[in-house]
């Protein structure tokens, strides 16, 4: 196997016999076959990298989940330590809570959205969220319109807004870490 075939554009060849046209499809075919043994062999190598990094990554992994968990707790108990925006700036990230965007969820797991869309088209301001057809639940225009809609009037849709608050680490960049690391140790020095 070649690994470039051709590594200069062939001149096109004169095909005028259909011995002529099975040479070309014959090299066709090897080119194609060429190329699939290449991709097998990239693929093994990105498998083999793959393996070689899983176990390092995943422990890396476990220490970011532990350590993350320890900086969270810290954050929930103690609130006032954070801006208005909920974030706080550390030496080397900023840490805080960051809100989702509002999205359309069923009200509880006993709702379908086949049984919202039914009682959205009962209800009488419910309608003009629907999609036809099949009735389907437009979640867009629900959103579009939620502060005009009542909790109490989604709730008897089977719906509910939900916003949630995330934890959120994100570093500085390094740059500016290591100009502080240079600083801080100077001050302690």
């Amino acid at each position: 196997m070649n690994p470039i075939p051709h590594p200069n554009q062939p001149t096109a060849p004169n095909i005028q016999t259909r011995q002529q046209l099975d040479v070309v499809v014959e090299n066709i075919v090897q080119l194609q076959l060429d190329r699939d043994e290449l991709e097998r062999a990239q693929e093994r190598e990105i498998t083999a990298i793959r393996q070689k990094f899983r176990p390092p990554l995943a422990e890396l992994d476990r220490y970011l989940a532990a350590e993350t968990s320890w900086v969270e707790n810290w954050a929930k108990e103690n609130p006032g330590a954070f801006n208005e925006k909920r974030a706080l700036d550390c030496t080397h990230a900023t840490i805080g809570f960051r809100v989702t965007p509002p999205r359309i969820e069923r009200a509880s797991r006993k709702w379908t959205w086949s049984a919202v869309a039914l009682k959205l088209a009962d209800l009488g301001w419910g309608k003009r969220y629907l999609r036809v057809p099949p009735p389907e639940v437009n979640k867009e225009a629900l959103l579009a319109d939620r502060a005009e809609l009542s909790p109490v009037e989604l709730r008897q849709a089977g719906l509910r807004i939900a916003r949630e608050e995330r934890f959120f680490i994100s570093p500085h960049d390094s740059a500016e870490n290591t100009d502080q690391s240079e600083t801080d140790w100077q001050e302690a020095a």
